[in-house]
């Protein structure tokens, strides 16, 4: 606005005052009558570009504020303004602002402003411009013209770790993973705590066939490093056993070389990357429940390695023998009820741990039952039923479906602890008589009784957990109660190396138990039920069947020094105070024994022989 149109629009007294030199009263009066414009233009007379700057911005005259800031020089008031304008991005405004600082050699201002535009080339080259190739490529990469930001970096000859790091990523996204390598290695060597520069060259090793250089990188950063890589990470060695849904593989984990199980959730179900909503939300509700019912490390809840939700990944690690489903047939297992109890009464104690935490199984199916080294059953992921609804192909037989879901989930309930107790009812039954249509025997043991407790129709009518264990929890049988039929129910097992006082009977390990140990201490062990204590099968007198160790355990060796802190904290806390310092007076390093799956337990062939 020139001094003849400013005049033009002031009253004969704002005119008079204003030839008299009194500026700050014409202002103040023009923005008393609502004329901040005309207040601004008052101002400026003086370079008063503060108030000036303030009447402009009230008036919402951003060319006019923008032209006062680039005069104040005041680079608050500068950036005030472009906020201003970016706020608004009125199209011409915007247009005569850009033109306004590249007039006025601000490149980097007026970039700010490109970034306003469908423009990403104008705004590089105003960034470049003015001295900032990085950020020139960087907002073309963010434009998506990946070549263009690759060539920017290229042409300056950036040596810097950020300009590095994009320059890998940028080389992945054209294909180019030898590049991609060689600038991450590069980025690497300025800044070795870079995840996300580490986890693109794991990437681009891997694309090479360096599946193993690959690993090599990874090994000891963050897992979210490591799984980033999990195209190669694990080796597919052979299919694998039931899944919750979708696809299950044994697989080699190439970074720990650990065997594993892979679950593909998500194998039916089309492209990962573009999920729906509603699977996306069935996926995300599982993966809750699972981990952490996981993170309760109870040794009767199969681990979890590895779940990635979103992408349909679920890692734990390889399991032995057959599922639990596969040992359900006829006969049964009423000859040797103490390993039926045994079984339930392990699976139930992780139902309760993961219950005191406010967590539901929901999905008990014996096919997804499965077994540790030291042959005992494990309890799969929990929330397997927010998958329900996943694909068309559902773990389980309609017998095993039906036979497993309590009366309350067929009309459409949510699943509760009472719905576990009524699984785990059937469960019991279905091991003592091999099959769901045998009719109930003419005397009922209390194992039976128990079974038909625990699937009342009713479920305030069902016995809580505690109740359960208490009948589960009897003392061991004699050995007279197995019979012939024992050995059946358990593969070849092998004593423990160096023990020759162990002799194979019933398929365990039999140990006689030395004079050491009293008459009370052994009665309160063989009724006594604990997951770190290795299992005892039965018993004739002083003489116990223990089960055997799988192949690949190891007793630790002598001369360890603080080995009882290997145990699990709860391995000790022994209900009986008596049984307790029983096994902590003769405890020695060569009592704890690793099983195949990782879990350290107490050798009681080793215990009882002292």
């Amino acid at each position: 606005m020139n001094d003849r149109e400013l005049h033009a629009q002031l009253e004969q007294s704002e005119r008079e005052k204003l030839a008299g030199g009194f500026h700050e009263e014409v202002a103040d009066a023009l923005r008393a009558r609502a004329r901040p414009d005309l207040a601004g233009a008052v101002l400026e007379q003086i370079w008063d570009w503060d108030a000036a700057l303030a009447a402009y911005r009230d008036a919402d005259l951003g060319l006019d504020a923008l032209r006062i800031a680039l005069e104040s020089g005041v680079g608050q008031h500068l950036d005030a303004v472009l906020s201003d304008i970016e706020e608004h991005a009125v199209p011409d405004e915007v247009d005569a602002a850009i033109e306004l600082l590249e007039k006025r050699r601000r490149p980097m201002e007026a970039a700010r402003l490109l970034a306003l535009r469908d423009d990403p080339v104008a705004q590089a080259r105003a960034l470049e411009r003015g001295g900032d190739p990085y950020g020139a490529a960087h907002a073309l990469a963010e434009a998506g013209e990946v070549k263009e930001a690759l060539d920017m970096l290229q042409t300056h000859a950036l040596r810097s770790h950020p300009a590095l790091a994009l320059a890998a990523t940028l080389a992945w996204e054209l294909g180019d993973a030898e590049g991609s390598a060689r600038h991450a290695q590069a980025s690497l060597r300025l800044r070795e705590d870079d995840d996300a520069t580490r986890d693109q060259l794991g990437r681009a090793l891997t694309a090479l066939g360096h599946d193993l250089a690959a690993q090599m990188v990874l090994r000891g950063q963050s897992s979210r490093s490591v799984d980033a890589v999990s195209p190669g990470r694990y080796r597919v060695t052979g299919l694998g056993g039931t899944g919750l849904v979708g696809a299950t593989y044994q697989a080699l984990d190439r970074a720990t070389h650990e065997e594993v199980e892979l679950h593909l959730l998500l194998a039916e179900h089309g492209d990962a990357r573009e999920l729906d909503p509603d699977v996306a939300q069935q996926l995300d509700r599982f993966s809750a429940v699972a981990q952490a019912a996981a993170s309760i490390g109870h040794p009767a809840i199969r681990p979890i390695l590895r779940l990635d939700a979103r992408a349909g990944l679920l890692v734990m690690p390889r399991t032995e023998g057959t599922s639990l489903r596969a040992l359900l047939r006829p006969p049964g297992m009423r000859r040797v009820r103490s390993r039926a109890r045994a079984w339930i009464a392990f699976m139930l104690e992780g139902l309760m741990a993961a219950h005191a935490r406010g967590l539901v199984h929901g999905w008990l199916l014996p096919s997804l039952v499965s077994f540790d080294g030291a042959g005992r059953p494990l309890v799969p992921p929990f929330g397997g039923h927010h998958l329900s609804g996943l694909t068309a192909t559902h773990t389980g037989g309609l017998e095993e479906l039906m036979a497993m879901t309590a009366p309350e989930l067929r009309s459409g309930a949510a699943p509760t602890v009472h719905s576990d107790l009524f699984a785990i009812g059937v469960l019991l039954q279905w091991l003592l008589d091999g099959d769901l249509q045998t009719p109930p025997p003419e005397e009922s043991t209390p194992e039976d009784t128990i079974a038909r407790a625990l699937q009342a129709e009713d479920p305030a009518e069902r016995p809580d957990a505690e109740a359960a264990l208490e009948v589960l929890r009897a003392r061991v049988a004699d050995i007279h109660e197995l019979g012939g039929a024992a050995g059946s129910m358990t593969a070849g097992a092998v004593p423990t190396p160096g023990d020759t006082s162990s002799t194979l009977m019933a398929g365990g390990v039999v140990v006689d138990v030395a004079e050491t140990w009293t008459e009370p201490e052994l009665e309160a062990l063989c009724q006594h039920v604990h997951p770190w204590l290795q299992p005892i099968l039965d018993r004739e007198g002083r003489r116990l069947t223990l089960a055997p160790w799988p192949e690949g355990s190891a007793a630790l060796e002598d001369d360890v020094e603080r080995f009882v802190d290997l145990l699990d904290e709860q391995a000790l806390a022994l209900s009986t105070p008596g049984l307790e310092a029983a096994i902590r007076e003769r405890l020695r390093p060569g009592s704890l024994v690793r099983t195949p799956a990782g879990s350290w337990m107490l050798a009681l062939d080793d215990l009882l022989s002292r």
